[in-house]
């Protein structure tokens, strides 16, 4: 299928193609350079491409790799739609800034967090106040944390979570498992003491590339949760916000909103839409992500067990390390024709349909 061609097998080779696409599509490159290199010595980045006029009033936002090993998702998306030539008419006004790899570390090394162990959309908060607790994590500290990955230590685990589900709820579970925690540094969801370094960066290329504009929408894309190749538009505002009500007139009901409680993820604190509401105060900001299902949540949740432990326990120099790094990316990335068309298309209707609502 069309579509398969333009997504890659690893973070350098996502960067040569998104590059190369947008040169092609005549777009302006710039890139801000991790401070860590890659599993083979290679640079990292954060590479921003720029299509339209310089001081556009409206502009279409299009985030990957926020949660890094996702990013082989969203670097296909955002390499097809340049490909493509989903720029090539833009509204008058208009500009689309395509940011490949927010978090490259993780793309690079096959890990959802950060170089700290961060899951970086945790981490846009204001840390100089006190951090958001969780108390189900807690609760099952020693469950979503096993302390080593053996059949009988994992069963445990998963009996552990599922009598948790069943006393509290599905939600509460969910909540527990994939809302953050602040407290321990080498667990599960992580979200980090302070800024990181992508959360940093995200906000400089914000001012630098959104800051005279009006109206600008954002789209981050995800993978991981849901029906294996269905998308959902996630809202972290409230249903009676200016906000939500905004991008179910763009969208309709595929918007969900993580406050109402409708939609798949949970409501975390500190996400990535955060980050754009922060720098761009006083303009009109549509933020919000778009999830792509790909393996049944009880795969996801193993994988990020096991990676997670396996970073606690010799890295990449463990010799588990191929396995559980193939895990992981077999958990947030489907390597299949039919997923990547489905996801595409639904990705470039999505987007056609935030130029539309921004020229209203």
């Amino acid at each position: 299928m069309a579509a398969a061609r333009y997504f890659s097998a690893s973070y350098s080779e996502a960067r040569r193609r998104f590059r190369a696409a947008a040169e092609a599509a005549g777009a302006t490159l710039s890139a801000r350079e991790h401070p860590m290199k890659g599993p083979a010595g290679e640079t990292l980045a954060t590479d921003i491409a720029r299509i339209g006029p310089a001081d556009a009033s409206r502009i279409l936002g299009i985030g990957s790799g926020t949660h890094g090993v996702e990013g082989y998702c969203g670097s296909g998306i955002q390499t097809a739609l340049l490909s493509e030539g989903f720029a090539r008419d833009l509204p008058p006004e208009t500009a689309l800034v395509l940011i490949h790899a927010i978090n490259p570390y993780g793309f690079a090394w096959d890990r959802r967090v950060n170089e700290d162990n961060v899951d970086l959309n945790r981490n846009f908060l204001d840390h100089s106040k006190p951090h958001p607790q969780n108390a189900g994590y807690e609760a099952l500290f020693d469950a979503i944390n096993p302390r080593d990955l053996a059949p009988e230590t994992m069963a445990a685990s998963r009996a552990r979570m599922k009598a948790y589900a069943a006393e509290h709820g599905p939600a509460a579970m969910q909540h527990a498992l994939t809302a953050g925690q602040y407290d321990h540094p080498g667990g599960v969801q992580y979200g980090g003491r302070e800024p990181v370094w992508s959360n940093r960066t995200l906000r400089a290329i914000i001012r630098e590339q959104m800051g005279t504009a009006e109206r600008i929408a954002f789209l981050d894309m995800h993978s991981g949760l849901g029906v294996r190749g269905e998308g959902e538009i996630i809202c972290t505002e409230p249903e009676s916000s200016s906000t939500f009500k905004r991008m179910r007139r763009w969208w309709g009901d595929r918007v969900r909103s993580t406050v109402g409680g409708g939609s798949l993820s949970s409501n975390v604190p500190g996400s990535i839409t955060v980050c754009f509401a922060d720098e761009l105060k006083g303009r009109e900001v549509t933020a919000g992500g778009l999830e792509f299902g790909t393996v049944p949540i009880g795969e996801v949740t193993v994988a990020l067990q096991a990676d997670n432990w396996l970073h606690q326990n010799g890295g990449a120099k463990n010799p588990q390390a191929a396995a559980i790094a193939k895990q992981i990316r077999d958990a947030f990335y489907v390597d299949e024709s039919d997923w990547k068309e489905a996801v595409t298309a639904q990705a470039r209707k999505v987007c056609a349909e935030a130029l539309t609502g921004l020229s209203e």
